[in-house]
């Protein structure tokens, strides 16, 4: 019984620090994104990277280095609204917030020279 109890105990300060740790992770990202737009975009776009490539297009998937910044908002926010229909998009755009749109915008604009 008492080991039982401590693997629940131990569970849950698992869980506690988990959740300790995705608090952190958001406040510290928030940071980045107040202080650097640009690197906190650098930050996201490592999962864009994962089926956009920068500047040659694979397959389909168009190359997300030539985008300008505006373009990238609009597209971006079109999928959030449904307007573009791109399941893989429509979940992507739905997971990022506001800010994390603008940063991965300012991002790709740094990358043409836009700033």
């Amino acid at each position: 019984m008492i080991q039982s109890s401590f693997i629940a105990t131990r569970g849950l300060f698992a869980l506690v620090g988990c959740g300790q740790m995705a608090i952190l992770a958001a406040f510290l990202a928030q940071q980045a994104a107040a202080q650097d737009p640009v690197e906190y975009g650098e930050y996201l776009a490592s999962q864009c990277s994962t089926c956009h490539r920068l500047d040659a297009y694979e397959g389909a998937i168009p190359p997300l280095g030539h985008l300008p910044q505006d373009y990238f908002v609009v597209a971006m926010k079109e999928y959030k609204s449904g307007r573009r229909d791109n399941p893989a998009m429509v979940s992507v755009a739905n997971a990022l917030s506001e800010e994390e749109i603008e940063a991965l915008a300012a991002y790709y604009a740094a990358l043409r020279g836009e700033e």
